[in-house]
């Protein structure tokens, strides 16, 4: 699921004030059993990253002028209230005159003489993981790249928030004389003026950009930008999208597995960006550049209206994770991570998650000629770990040593090899 950011660039410079490392699983690492969540984590997260699809425009919009059949609906909410249609009080009349205006904000709300321009930032943040050490990485395809309709309700939503605010302000304070604003008024409030605005806006010198977020594990961070190689339909299609990073090598991968690899019953494990870590004030940045795991039992195997099958899972699925992978208890991808379970209302809960089989995307994969392969570094770093788990740590040291060769921005080999050097100690 696609998650909106209040500016892609607040995000960068948050970021960019990391300094400090990041703990490994194991603070006084020894020999005992590894949890199979803890090995899978250690080895897949290195190829899972944060993306970012960035739109920038000059945002053009003029201030919302009520017209005479805007002020004409007070007097018709006197009509219903003495009719009996609606409560009697003015707060609930003032709340039937924005239901009534939000129907048909044309009507009811012109645009005014004032104009104001902005350059201006809006996007969502997704997931996504290398499948090549030179730089293919596969998303979700709502992930990149939106249709007009909904790029508008980002600029409203982000862009256009504070204007947004303001004009309700002015509107509460203005009936204020003989009705008290209350928090159903401030949200219908919002809605009407959203939907001016949706309609109203214009954009100018639109750009997008598509990038992730890497960093090496010392506080380094670089944002690299992404190429759009194929792109499938939005769910409930077949929900893929290939990237591309010009002048990668060595970037550590993922394995994929087949479709009957899992079984229902089974537990699966989804690695991704949720957007409670990267959007909460109350973290701190380091903390937000490393992914979540969570997970969950295959439930079932179903088929959307188009014909395409998902996985449906029992494992937590937040906004910001979509196009993470998901993997099954060896460590290798049975699928992608694309939406939560739809509700009535149209949204969509964060029990329950659907899957693309990684059949799907291999067969995507072939078709844009691209094969997928587990890198050097990823094969020894791998080995590594394997080592380290069981308490062979001279063995794990020297090939975390190799691994930081073959890349030497990896997040995670760092701390893996001060750890084991505490054990020799």
């Amino acid at each position: 699921m696609r998650r909106s950011l209040a500016t892609a660039t607040a995000i960068g410079v948050a970021l960019a004030g990391v300094t400090s490392l990041q703990g490994s699983a194991l603070a006084k690492p020894k020999p005992r059993d590894v949890a199979v969540g803890t090995r899978l984590a250690a080895k897949t997260n290195p190829a899972v990253q944060s993306i970012q699809d960035s739109f920038t425009a000059t945002v053009v919009v003029r201030e919302p002028v009520p017209t005479k059949a805007f002020r004409a609906l007070f007097a018709k909410a006197e009509r219903q209230a003495k009719a009996g249609r609606i409560p009697a009080d003015h707060q609930s009349q003032v709340n039937w005159v924005l239901r009534t205006a939000t129907k048909n904000v044309k009507k009811y709300l012109a645009p005014g003489k004032a104009v104001k321009k902005s350059s201006t930032v809006a996007g969502g943040l997704c997931t996504g993981w290398w499948i090549t050490p030179d730089g293919y990485m596969v998303t979700a395809s709502h992930c990149v790249g939106v249709d007009n309709a909904t790029l508008r309700q980002l600029f409203v939503g982000q862009a256009l928030s504070k204007t947004v605010k303001r004009d309700v302000r002015d509107f509460t304070n203005l009936v204020s004389t003989f009705a008290q604003p209350d928090e159903e008024m401030t949200g219908l409030a919002e809605r009407m003026f959203a939907a001016y605005h949706l309609r109203a806006m214009r954009l100018l010198g639109l750009q997008e950009q598509l990038s992730v977020v890497l960093h090496d594990g010392t506080g380094k961070i670089t944002v690299g930008g992404l190429k759009l190689v194929a792109k499938g339909s939005n769910f409930p299609g077949e929900d893929f999208a290939l990237l591309k990073m010009a002048g990668a090598r060595g970037l550590p991968t993922v394995s994929l597995g087949h479709d009957d690899d899992v079984r229902v019953g089974d537990y699966l494990y989804i690695s991704g960006f949720p957007d409670i870590t990267l959007l909460n004030p109350y973290l701190d940045a380091r903390s937000k550049l490393y992914p979540s795991v969570t997970e969950g039992a295959y439930n079932v195997k179903r088929t959307t209206v188009k014909g395409v099958p998902y996985l449906q899972a029992q494992a937590p699925a937040y906004h910001g994770s979509s196009g993470g992978p998901v993997f099954g208890q060896d460590g290798r991808v049975i699928g992608m991570l694309i939406a939560g379970n739809l509700k009535s209302d149209g949204g969509f809960t964060e029990n329950a998650s659907f899957v693309l089989p990684v059949s799907i995307i291999k067969r995507r994969l072939g078709a844009a000629a691209v094969e997928p392969v587990v890198s050097r570094t990823s094969r020894v770093y791998s080995s590594g770990l394997d080592d380290y788990f069981a308490g062979r740590y001279e063995a794990a040291l020297d090939k975390f040593r190799r691994a930081r060769e073959l890349y030497p921005a990896h997040p995670y080999v760092g701390a893996f090899i001060a750890d084991a050097k505490k054990a020799l100690r």
